[in-house]
């Protein structure tokens, strides 16, 4: 019976699948494949429907859309992804750049975040704000900070001290200081020790305790690490206090000169981050150790059958080009731009996005690919973030504008929802900014060791998102990246009658409308989609 689950076609996979739904209680919303469904009691994408209704029209999918997925990289020993893995036809695992395209044995995607023999690959960025910082850093670290020199301070400076607010790095440097405070208080009860307690070795807690003294720098010395004092036992050794809180100190003190003495490791790289054009560096190896992220994203688009928990990809007959350029942290802009950049040369019509930031210092380079990729009709589907923000408030990147300001028309930005629709109180949203909002919450994908796991948030959102654009793009192949786009807003399950919490923190439980918080003010609609994109399709055709 196993076995003959592996060779359904997939449409028939999707049509048990909703059958099953029908006995499916609202409530039980770990169910794996609750986002491709729709009822009333669950506010999924019907992409079951829209399978199966293609399938009813006999319309015929062209089987080659490749959908870019910019990501921390795929594991492609995972079972059910590997048959939806795209595969460079004209090159060979031989060292060599065969299909002369820059990139020597890119036969499954291409990894921006290693080093080109492959010694190094680029797992932990930290924040964008830190980088920036860090980089100012030596120039200002002495700088003063009074209201005079601030309000006479070059932009530069203001924008040191913007990153360094924003790296939240100045809580360290006071916890450091106070590390400090704690030492010379260590070494002034040392003394007071020493001269309470002559010849006396092997020192311990209740000695310091007991010392007779009751003037104030004792006091204060005291006070500074009452706490050290009372935990634990009063026979330990004073010693092992000592060198335990050193030690401490010594780390703190290490990790405030390594902002200083040690590089970006993105450096090793070797390329000029700042220079666009310089978009030639990185090896192949599209499986490094943290490529946990970029499977799941990879799964809810294109994951296979699976027999066990009818767990299946949006669109399984999507090839899936995995570009690695996203570490833990944030993004490097100059990544994201040669990615984009690989992808559309490389023949993708999508690309997912699952990423994004608040600070951007070559914003203007990822801005440049997008523009590149509209003018190669490659839709691009960004997740809007995770913060709880208004991205119509505060900027969120990339933005994706053209060169009058305004939204470019090839990228959609997509929050997230839940089963009942409501926005996810973790999503991003905006009126003007974020286009849609899709399934996000709850969402079962691929994880390690050929399973699956359960994970949240518009990184998850916008690969449904992606999904579906590969179905639309892949049966209707005339209808433009814009056109889809707006097939994708104009389709949507309207919300716009639904009161709902105001994602983020919102502690008085405020509300507002579902169209004041997205373009659409609904949720992306598969059946809709095709039905909408069959319609305009075939207005091209006459």
């Amino acid at each position: 019976m196993k076995r003959k689950w592996f060779i359904l076609p997939y449409v028939l996979v999707f049509c048990i699948i909703n059958i099953f739904a029908q006995s499916k209680k609202p409530e039980d919303k770990f169910m794996s494949e609750w986002h491709l469904l729709f009822n009333d009691s669950i506010i999924g994408t019907n992409v079951s429907s829209a399978l199966v209704w293609l399938e009813s029209q006999k319309l015929k999918p062209k089987k080659n859309i490749i959908v870019g997925v910019i990501d921390s990289g795929t594991d492609t020993t995972h079972l059910y992804i590997q048959k939806a893995l795209w595969h460079n036809k004209k090159e060979k695992h031989n060292g060599k750049d065969n299909d002369k395209n820059g990139y020597k044995g890119d036969v499954s995607g291409w990894n921006f975040l290693g080093t080109p023999d492959g010694s190094f690959n680029m797992r932990s960025a930290g924040t964008e704000e830190f980088r920036e910082f860090k980089r100012l850093y030596p120039k200002y670290k002495n700088y003063p900070t009074d209201s005079t020199t601030i309000a006479n301070a070059s932009p530069e400076f203001i924008y040191y001290l913007k990153m360094k607010a924003g790296a939240r790095i100045e809580s360290y440097f006071k916890f450091t200081e106070y590390l400090q405070q704690q030492a010379n208080a260590y070494e002034e009860l040392t003394k007071r020790a020493k001269s309470a307690y002559p010849g006396k070795d092997s020192l311990r807690v209740i000695d310091i305790m007991s010392i007779d003294a009751n003037d104030s720098l004792f006091n204060i010395s005291a006070q500074l690490i009452a706490i050290d004092l009372m935990n634990g036992s009063k026979n330990r050794l004073w010693q092992t206090l000592v060198d335990k809180h050193n030690a401490k100190l010594n780390q703190a003190q290490t990790r405030i000169k390594s902002i200083e003495a040690d590089k970006d490791k993105r450096l090793l790289m070797g390329d000029d981050i700042h220079d666009a054009s310089d978009r030639f560096y990185g090896n192949p190896d599209i499986m490094c150790d943290d490529y946990f992220h970029g499977t799941f994203v990879a799964g809810i688009i294109a994951a296979q059958p699976n027999p066990e928990n009818k767990m299946i990809g949006i669109y399984p007959t999507a090839k899936i080009m995995t570009i690695r350029a996203v570490p833990e942290g944030d993004e490097y802009d100059k990544d994201i731009a040669s990615a984009i950049r690989y992808a559309v040369d490389n023949g993708a019509k999508i690309i997912n996005m699952s990423f994004g930031k608040q600070t951007s210092p070559d914003a203007d380079m990822v801005e440049d690919a997008i523009r590149y990729a509209a003018d190669h009709d490659v839709l691009l589907v960004m997740a809007s973030g995770n913060n709880g923000t208004d991205c119509d408030k505060k900027i969120y990147y990339p933005q994706g504008l053209d060169k009058t300001g305004k939204r470019i028309d090839n990228l959609i930005r997509v929050g997230a929802s839940d089963i009942n629709g409501n926005p996810g109180s973790i999503s991003n949203y905006g009126k003007n900014s974020v286009d849609l909002f899709a399934p996000g919450m709850d969402i079962t994908s691929l994880g390690e060791n050929n399973g699956y796991t359960t994970s949240s948030g518009t990184s998850i959102a916008a690969p449904v998102v992606a999904g579906i654009a590969a179905i639309i793009r892949d049966y209707f192949p005339k209808l433009s990246a814009g056109q889809v786009k707006d097939v994708l807003i104009k389709s949507v399950t309207p919300m716009n009658g639904k009161s709902v919490k105001i994602p983020g923190p919102n502690k008085k439980g405020n509300t507002t409308m579902y169209d004041s918080l997205c373009v659409s003010g609904g949720i992306v609609n598969a059946l809709n989609a095709v039905k909408m994109a069959q319609q305009l399709s075939s207005k091209k055709n006459k």
